[in-house]
């Protein structure tokens, strides 16, 4: 897609998962429940799992893919659910034009609220077909037409806002 950044991850693609390092891990293999800490006692265990996470080259795809399907069980990304909760309402605001545009070619990927809205307005200056809008977004036809009137009537009313802040500046001068 961009430079440097890599293609975002395909809605329920679990392919990485054979790259990861909990995957060979041998302190995984003889115990499997060790990406699972029971209680803060667990610091040794807690400790050793995130050692095997920070080496892992899928960590950001194992974290998002937790943060997408809402996982709140076990260590996840080398993050705990405590510390995957703590930044849940960060990531349900990312808005990040690659995806948006990931989305618009095609490709089945997971989109936040802000990135919805971002794909609706670039469709809509763009003039993206209702049929490909709709695939995109898993959504009927009927409700990109509601969607894309929506997106029209706050651009008309954020102009109509700022022509009226314009008049107001020149007639206070």
């Amino acid at each position: 897609m961009c430079e440097g950044h890599p293609a975002p991850r395909i809605r329920g693609d679990q392919t990485w998962q054979a790259r990861a390092a909990c995957a060979v891990a041998a302190e995984a293999m003889k115990d499997p429940d060790l990406f699972f800490p029971g209680t803060l006692a667990d610091e040794q265990r807690l400790h050793l799992a995130k050692g095997i996470c920070s080496s892992c080259a899928v960590r950001e795809a194992c974290l998002e893919a937790a943060l997408e399907c809402g996982d709140a069980a076990g260590i996840r990304g080398g993050l705990t659910e405590e510390e995957r909760r703590a930044i849940r309402h960060r990531f349900e605001l990312r808005c990040d034009p690659v995806r948006v545009a990931a989305a618009l070619a095609g490709r089945d990927v997971y989109l936040t609220q802000p990135e919805r809205q971002e794909l609706i307005r670039w469709a809509a200056e763009s003039r993206t077909s209702i049929p490909q809008l709709a695939r995109v977004l898993k959504v009927s036809e009927a409700h990109v037409k509601k969607l894309l009137r929506q997106e029209r009537r706050a651009n008309a009313r954020s102009r109509a806002s700022s022509a009226a802040q314009a008049t107001c500046e020149v007639t206070s001068v």
